[in-house]
């Protein structure tokens, strides 16, 4: 929830309803520096909300990262809702 380029709030709680509605694990970001690529999404000059929904990951960009199974399952069954209640 620190990215600089943090998407509309009211937006992101809307997915979180979703998740939570749906019974399904979820977990936010927090990073302590950084960016995602969300600063390209809002300096387009068409307005729409946006969120970047991911598996949470160790080890990012590097030749170790995992992510967990669980997750990626949650994650996949997370944007079928998304695109039904959205």
């Amino acid at each position: 929830m620190r990215d600089k380029n943090i998407p509309r709030r009211s937006f992101v709680n809307r997915i979180i309803e979703i998740a939570e509605r749906r019974n399904l694990d979820f977990q936010l970001e927090v990073e302590g520096a950084g960016s995602s690529d969300g600063r390209e999404l809002q300096v387009s000059p068409y307005p729409f909300n946006w969120c970047f929904v991911g598996a949470p990951e160790q080890n990012a960009h590097t030749p170790d990262e995992k992510v967990h199974k669980h997750d990626i399952k949650t994650m996949i069954e997370l944007y079928s809702w998304l695109m039904k209640d959205l």
